[in-house]
């Protein structure tokens, strides 16, 4: 199977950008779908009404990217544009994890676990089971294909730089010039 990188790199600059309103997209979908109108800023989502977000709203967020990775995994291995797919999986699998192997518990999934009744960190470890077997499956098919070392850390370090540049440009720069109130909101 070949890795066409230049592809790839497209793919990750686009998606590592996109990844953080794709997530909050998760919620606004998820909040209109419940009858809650909802808006978001780059980085940050809200109802119009100023209410508390449904349970539904406050899954739709960790939810989305996780959907769009299982998505592309089966993409994958079905050999469809995998230089296209493996960022999307790859970003849309570690969107939480890194926060999750930092010690933190996102207040998404804490909020989730709250609503039900669940010990706090039940998301977490629901997300973050599928996130790990995700990532499994995407390096079982770079094995499966035969993708040489160098290139399957590539397929890797590609997007997750794109993620943390894009991330940053999109906090630091869109989120505190376009959305200033909400920057504050969120950032302080």
């Amino acid at each position: 199977m070949k890795i066409y990188f230049r592809q790839l790199t497209i793919t990750s600059i686009i998606f590592g950008f996109l990844l953080i309103p794709i997530h909050e997209s998760g919620h606004v979908i998820c909040d209109w779908i419940t009858g809650h109108p909802a808006a978001m800023s780059y980085a940050r989502d809200y109802l119009l009404s100023g209410a508390h977000t449904p349970f539904l709203g406050l899954l739709g967020g960790p939810l989305l990217p996780l959907i769009l990775s299982v998505v592309s995994v089966v993409f994958i291995y079905r050999r469809t544009r995998v230089s296209f797919f493996y960022p999307i999986a790859i970003l849309g699998s570690f969107e939480r994890l890194v926060l999750y192997l930092s010690g933190m518990l996102p207040s998404d999934e804490k909020s989730l676990a709250v609503m039900v009744g669940w010990n706090i960190y039940a998301f977490k470890y629901i997300f973050l089971s599928i996130e790990v077997s995700l990532l499994l499956l995407i390096i079982i098919s770079l094995i499966r294909y035969k993708v040489g070392f160098r290139q399957a850390i590539l397929v890797f370090v590609i997007p997750l730089l794109s993620f943390v540049v894009g991330a940053s440009l999109g906090v630091f720069v869109v989120e505190r010039y376009i959305f200033p109130v909400q920057f504050k909101i969120q950032f302080g």
